[in-house]
């Protein structure tokens, strides 16, 4: 997988707009590599490689992207608006991205459909250090929150949840500490007093000695967290492509859930920058990032039996985040659902022995 690095994005409230003013400007697929292989351009909203992604580097490590003859090129962006910029503009074909980018750029027909969920529930929360005297919401006025980018959909999440308590978003001020140690220090030194993150990007807080207590925000309880999406006409033009990549992704799941020490070890060779610092024993490493890989996994459907297999999306779940969207005055106008995701191609997708998966993740253990 190529790595590529990105600067900083437009707020994501302008997303429609940037995003139409790319669409002239945009790339075909990514055509064929040396190999034969179909070549995919995929984008994550990430500033770093972390074991939340380990999943992919097994589909990779493991050779499922080349047993589906597709050659992934891999693109990290600082948020999943910009990875949705990028998917709209044609420069990547696949963005993972959570439902922010996609539900606004709805009204502005951007056309961005989900076709198979990889967060189970909404990620993104309010935390503070444990001994904080900050209780709620409402104590945030006024307050530094720590975000990877000001324009992250952690701080677009910060600003809509004042609002929905009736509180000024423009009360706090938003302060980027990128990823990894540099928001450990940020919280540890006092340099922010609460923090706007997303899951794993807690874990990896908390693996360092830091505790943490949540801010309730009433409403985000049963929200749909996102996933794999793609200009709607791809759907149907590149039906076969994306099938071929959810399989491979889906397998790199359940080989994950099978074996999170393995899938780890595949993200570490792939990425060593994702290791850590070589100061900390290796084993402390992998215990801390197994941590962080299974709050990725808490709840991924993979096989048979469960449900429809990975990426199925819940229609009520989908439908509840756009009404929250709306109520939080991030979208003008509530739209049907469906606008904006379909499950046409998940048994497509879960069309594989994945208990022969699970059998070899067993054998590398």
């Amino acid at each position: 997988m190529k790595l590529n690095r990105h600067g900083r994005l437009a707020p994501v409230v302008a997303l429609a707009v940037a995003a139409l003013a790319l669409a002239g400007c945009g790339g075909s697929s990514g055509g064929k590599s040396s190999d034969g292989r179909d070549r995919i351009r995929l984008g994550i909203g990430s500033p770093s490689w972390n074991a939340g992604y380990a999943t992919l580097a097994v589909s990779e490590a493991r050779g499922y992207f080349a047993k589906e003859g597709l050659d992934v090129d891999v693109q990290l962006f600082p948020s999943g608006t910009q990875v949705a910029q990028q998917v709209i503009s044609g420069q990547i074909d696949v963005g993972l991205m959570t439902p922010e980018p996609v539900s606004i750029g709805h009204a502005k027909d951007t056309g961005l459909t989900y076709f198979a969920q990889y967060w189970t529930r909404w990620i993104y929360s309010l935390k503070v250090p444990e001994n904080s005297p900050i209780a709620s919401v409402a104590d945030l006025k006024g307050k530094r929150i720590g975000v990877t980018a000001v324009a992250s959909s952690g701080g677009t999440f910060a600003r809509t949840a004042m609002k929905t308590q009736g509180l000024d978003p423009e009360s706090i001020k938003l302060l980027p500490i990128g990823a990894g140690a540099e928001q450990v220090t940020a919280i540890k030194s006092g340099k922010v007093d609460a923090l706007a993150l997303w899951d794993t990007q807690y874990q990896i807080v908390e693996n360092s000695g830091v505790k943490l207590k949540p801010l309730p925000v009433p409403g985000t309880e049963n929200l749909f967290g996102g996933g794999l999406a793609v200009k709607r006409p791809d759907l149907k033009k590149k039906e076969d492509l994306l099938v071929r990549f959810g399989r491979a992704f889906a397998k790199g799941v359940v080989f994950a859930q099978a074996d999170p020490e393995a899938a780890v070890g595949d993200l570490w060779k792939l990425h060593p920058e994702a290791k850590g610092a070589a100061s900390v024993p290796e084993d402390r490493l992998l215990a801390g990032q197994v941590k962080v890989l299974k709050v990725r996994l808490d709840g991924q459907k993979a096989g048979p039996g469960d449900g429809d297999g990975w990426g199925r999306m819940d229609p009520a779940s989908v439908t509840a985040t756009v009404k929250f969207m709306t109520a939080a005055g991030l979208i003008g106008k509530e739209f049907p659902a469906t606008d904006i995701y379909t499950n046409d191609l998940i048994a497509k997708i879960n069309a594989f022995p994945h208990d022969e998966i699970r059998a070899a993740a067993k054998k590398a253990a």
